[in-house]
């Protein structure tokens, strides 16, 4: 199982190839307000950014990116963590805002 690390509490969740990251991050202890899995709901509340492994992560999909594009603050590394599928390798994320504690 790929293991999420989240920064900048450091916590380690394991989590099942093709989980969403949100799922990883509930487990780990945080509370998240974002309860929407799916590529054509997004509410900006679980904005995060990949610090490492985004490449496992499942592609961007059209409607996320757009989404971002229409954000402040996001970068390179941005993703939502309600869309973002894991893949194999492990993922460093970095919590912003009211997710970060």
């Amino acid at each position: 199982m790929p293991t999420i690390t989240i920064k900048p509490s450091g916590k380690t969740q394991e989590v099942a190839e093709g989980a969403f990251l949100i799922d990883a991050i509930k487990a780990a202890g945080f509370e998240v307000n974002c309860t929407i899995n799916g590529p054509k709901h997004m509410c900006d509340v679980c904005h995060i950014f990949v610090v490492e492994g985004k490449k496992t992560l499942a592609k961007t999909s059209k409607e996320e990116a757009e989404r971002l594009d229409n954000m402040i603050g996001v970068g390179s590394k941005s993703r939502f963590a309600c869309q973002a599928q894991v893949g194999t390798e492990p993922v460093t994320i970095e919590l912003l805002g009211a997710l970060s504690g």
